[in-house]
């Protein structure tokens, strides 16, 4: 067997248990294709040459690929079952990251969906582990932006993400007292997030934008009367945004990854 690279899932290293990433004789790793597979949206007719075209869905299938991996001696049941509650049993998904070095910068959230021994010359040494992710794109390690701002307040947002869906991540907006609104457009887009009329105390209003939820996290208050219902949406790329407000905003959240496994 050779060793290659060490893998980490639900928190634990595989080196725990004497694991490694590896090609077991006739089980080898293979080509993976990435995640978005294009589905079109399209009727075709008889009497037309070309379909009628609606659209195309990338996010119909999660990525799923296979890991093989093992040790370098034979394993006892204690070993195998160590091994099978380590990395089966969840109801939620867990963060997997690979020690590959072009892939030290993505994590995967992710289940084993299966788990089977692999024997060599009758004797188990090592493991085929099927994954399945919950999306199509694997993930950055998370992020974190802070931005003093104070009137009109212009930064440039790089969204690192490889594929070309839009970052929906996290805002935490924190204006002084007397702040009664606060809004930030993002000029790449077009579009424009505002709160208006606000209580004048000091607010720290979290915006979980995939979700599309408004939090208060001082007082309680309900902002979504204050709210025109527009949430911040970011590009591959460059994003020009503009901040208006005075205190601070913090963006966080995780970039995509168009990768094969």
């Amino acid at each position: 067997m050779f060793k290659s690279y060490e893998f980490t899932y639900a928190g634990m290293p595989a080196s725990m248990f004497g694991m490694y990433i590896a090609d077991m004789s006739s089980n080898k790793h293979s080509a993976n294709s990435f995640g978005n597979k294009a589905n079109l949206v399209e009727t075709r007719l008889a009497n037309r040459v070309a379909p009628i075209h609606y659209g195309v869905r990338y996010n119909d299938s999660p990525l799923s690929f296979t890991l093989i991996f093992g040790a370098d001696h034979k394993l006892d049941r204690y070993e195998m079952q160590a091994v099978s509650k380590w990395l089966t049993g969840y109801q939620e998904y867990q963060w997997l990251s690979i020690d590959q070095p072009d892939m030290e910068h993505i994590q995967f959230r992710c289940l084993v969906q299966e788990l089977t021994p692999i024997h060599l010359s009758w004797v188990p040494m090592a493991f085929e582990a099927k994954i399945i992710c919950d999306c199509p794109y694997g993930y950055s390690y998370p992020f974190a932006k802070t931005y003093q701002i104070s009137g009109g307040t212009a930064v440039r947002f790089y969204n690192d993400s490889t594929c070309m869906e839009k970052l929906r991540p996290e805002m935490l907006v924190t204006l002084a007292a007397g702040c009664t609104s606060f809004a930030v457009k993002n000029k790449t887009t077009g579009a424009e997030m505002r709160f208006d009329n606000l209580p004048g105390s000091s607010l720290s209003i979290r915006v979980d934008n995939e979700n599309q939820v408004v939090t208060e996290e001082v007082s309680g208050y309900d902002l979504y009367e204050h709210f025109n219902f527009v949430f911040l949406e970011l590009e591959p790329g460059d994003n020009e945004l503009v901040f208006t407000g005075t205190g601070s905003v913090t963006i966080s959240g995780r970039y995509l990854y168009n990768v094969g496994a």
